[in-house]
């Protein structure tokens, strides 16, 4: 007798009325908000829009051009940054596969969004798990936890045990009862920790800033003393000596140097860009140069979600009836992996009418590799 009941559709939209779903935000990045405001509020568009308004003040509006480069400076960052976010935005969309699920009215397929609390999810060879779950039902379940301790070593799962999300099923098959969806999953909890946006170090602005920091106190004497000369020694009238204390503050402000910074990285970054490399902030450019040493580590390839039959060979055996018996191996599987799906498109046979009294998992034992069941599979952290 089965230790779960799945849930019906009164049951599932009630939880979808709660929240109880696995949606999970997607953020790769800063939000578009948060990229405007870190490119348009700095200190130096802070000084020249202060000096713009005083231009402004006096209706000389030509005597502002300079304030073009505000929105020069602005634009350098904002265009490279909010086109890396797209860029990865559309790559997440990538990782959504979907679901089966074991409801009332037998196993649907949905949308690894539309899980919902307590909801069954059937997941086999090769599938990564969508949600914390407890094991009601395996047929030698093993899970691929490296993605959340490190360790290599699959865990055998038994019924009753927990696994997270984010974790692959390396052999078998099983059901799970949701027990965490959504934000509260565990490896949604890990992507917000590791997606919180770090400003990059860069010492190039480092310095820039440190020297702007220095010209803006400046400003303030030179700028006392201009005003003074221009009205008390020149007796000019107001307008005539807030553009001349314009005209003598903007030289003091290092724009080319700022300005020609940005444009260097932003040229770093369309040569890279031309290498199919995508870089999501132009400080990057400079950590690259500082780079001595890369190290990588290649553990898996970007492939097509799917395998097809090319050919069945059988010799000196009827085909008709070894497409029978890999039909009846397809049938047997609860949830058959991506090797057995494809062979079951491939056979198109019916299987043979039989009762199976036990099955038996397939398990190559490679480098002496132990199985060692434990209770709380995904219990163990780092």
């Amino acid at each position: 007798m089965n230790s779960y009941t799945p849930l019906t559709p009164a049951a599932v939209a009630e939880r979808v009325a709660r929240g109880e779903t696995n949606v999970v935000e997607h953020r790769t990045s800063r939000t578009l908000g948060e990229i405007v405001r870190a490119n348009v509020f700095t200190r130096i568009n802070l000084i020249y829009s202060i000096l713009f308004l005083m231009i402004l003040g006096t209706g000389y509006l030509i005597d502002g051009v300079f304030a073009l480069l505000i929105v020069v400076n602005s634009v350098v960052g904002m265009v490279q940054e909010i086109r890396a976010k797209r860029t990865l935005d559309r790559l997440a969309l990538l990782n959504r596969a979907p679901a089966q699920v074991l409801r009332s009215e037998g196993v649907v397929e949905v949308d690894a969004e539309e899980i919902v609390l307590d909801d069954i999810v059937q997941v086999g060879a090769g599938d990564q798990i969508p949600v914390d779950g407890e094991i009601v039902e395996t047929l030698g379940l093993e899970v691929d936890e490296s993605l959340l301790t490190g360790e290599s070593e699959p865990v055998v799962g038994e019924v009753g045990a927990l696994v997270m999300s984010g974790s692959f099923v390396a052999a078998g098959s099983a059901k799970l009862r949701a027990t965490a969806v959504g934000e509260h999953a565990y490896a949604s909890r890990l992507a917000r920790e590791a997606s919180s946006f770090r400003k990059p170090t860069s010492q190039l602005r480092q310095g820039i800033d440190r020297i702007l920091v220095y010209v803006t106190w400046a400003l303030i004497p030179v700028g006392i003393l201009t005003i003074f000369n221009q009205i008390v020694v020149n007796d000019q009238s107001w307008p005539d000596a807030i553009r001349g204390l314009v005209a003598a503050l903007v030289p003091m402000v290092p724009e080319g140097l700022v300005l020609m910074t940005s444009i260097a990285m932003a040229v770093g970054v369309i040569r890279l860009g031309r290498r199919q490399c995508l870089v999501q902030d132009l400080p990057a450019i400079e950590q690259l140069a500082r780079v001595d040493v890369v190290c990588t580590d290649k553990t898996g390839t970007l492939t097509e979600d799917g395998m097809r039959v090319r050919a069945i060979d059988t010799p000196d055996a009827d085909a008709g009836l070894v497409a029978r018996v890999l039909a009846t191996f397809g049938a047997a599987e609860g949830k058959p992996n991506a090797s057995m799906t494809a062979i079951l498109d491939a056979v198109d046979a019916d299987p043979i009418e039989t009762t199976a009294n036990d099955r038996v998992l397939f398990r190559p034992q490679m480098g002496g590799r132990r199985h060692r069941p434990r209770r709380d599979v995904g219990a163990r952290r780092t």
